[in-house]
């Protein structure tokens, strides 16, 4: 049965859902706050600044207002950077109706807050729609969704209706939706693969090689599921398409940005240029990530490293040297 969904970002991953919902026969309004992005998707049917190649689908209706955006829409998509996150869901809460399933697509923790972003969804929205509110995580690059490669992501929403009419909305013979009541550790694992990635991409960077980035990859899940756990996430769920699933797509991939920026930053490239011309959630989290679990008694060495590069001022050779070379299994 076809519905309406509100798609509210018009960036890649936003464009791309959009993408995926409309040839799944439902009627989608893309919103965003980039009147040129909406005006081309409304005259040519393509977003050339976000994914330059792919002819979207004609029942992708270009929307400049809000609340025509999510009036009467079944499932309202945030596909925001986080940082924007808590505005728009403020701008959100009078125009929600009850019922009405909300998507967050951001992957992140709020700065200062350290909350998860259904959390920040939430407190900016009201209790009213806990139970409606969820994440999508899991491998997903963009231009790979929108073009229809076979492919798997993991939506959190704790209701079980929401989480069936999620699935029923988004799946189909490429796109397979997992669904969990885990939305803690859901998030968690979309926010820390970001901070990881970089790490992995500085592998790159180094010309490390692959053994060093498998080695790596290792460590970084099982910090992963450390933290996750201890700040009440399942485990299951970080072994699983929201953990290793998107730790491997975000470390390996040439499209990730996190990535990328480890790779400018091992190499010794300009990557404060890079920082300020393209949006890298994993440079934040990686902030914000260390300030939540400060207090707790988490061993967290490439975690530790990744910041101490950041955030220290320590280049990325000496700090990978230091960490290879004080690193050792303990004999058991």
């Amino acid at each position: 049965m076809s519905c309406d969904v509100a798609v509210l970002g018009a960036g890649n991953m936003g464009t791309a859902l959009a993408q995926v919902i409309a040839t799944n026969g439902h009627a989608v309004r893309l919103w965003s706050i980039e009147h040129d992005v909406l005006e081309e998707v409304r005259d040519k049917h393509y977003n050339t600044k976000y994914l330059d190649d792919i002819k979207l689908h004609p029942d992708i209706a270009a929307t400049w207002e809000l609340a025509k955006a999510v009036d009467g829409a079944s499932l309202v998509v945030i596909s925001v950077p986080s940082q924007v996150v808590g505005g728009l869901a403020a701008e959100l809460g009078p125009l929600i109706k009850p019922g009405q399933l909300i998507l967050n697509v951001a992957k992140g923790l709020e700065a200062g807050t350290h909350l998860r972003m259904s959390e920040v969804v939430r407190a900016q929205m009201g209790s009213s729609c806990a139970d409606f509110v969820g994440s999508m995580g899991g491998p997903a690059i963009a231009i790979e969704m929108a073009r229809g490669v076979p492919m798997a992501v993991i939506i959190g929403i704790t209701d079980n209706d929401g989480r069936a009419a999620c699935q029923r909305i988004l799946q189909n013979e490429n796109l397979k939706v997992e669904a969990t009541q885990d939305v803690t550790g859901l998030e968690l694992c979309a926010t820390l693969k970001n901070v990881y990635a970089i790490a992995l991409g500085m592998c790159d960077g180094l010309s490390y090689g692959t053994n060093t980035k498998a080695f790596l990859a290792n460590l970084a899940l099982q910090e992963m599921s450390a933290i996750a756990m201890a700040l009440g996430g399942e485990g299951r769920t970080v072994y699983g398409l929201a953990g290793l699933g998107d730790l491997l797509t975000t470390g390996f991939s040439e499209h990730s940005r996190n990535r990328t920026l480890g790779e400018r930053i091992g190499s010794g490239g300009d990557w404060q240029h890079f920082l300020r011309t393209h949006t890298v959630e994993g440079v934040g989290a990686c902030r914000t990530v260390k300030e939540l679990i400060s207090r707790r008694d988490l061993e967290t060495r490439l975690l530790d490293t990744i910041h101490d590069v950041l955030f220290g001022d320590r280049p990325a050779p000496e700090a990978m040297r230091h960490f290879f070379r004080d690193f050792s299994y303990s004999v058991s």
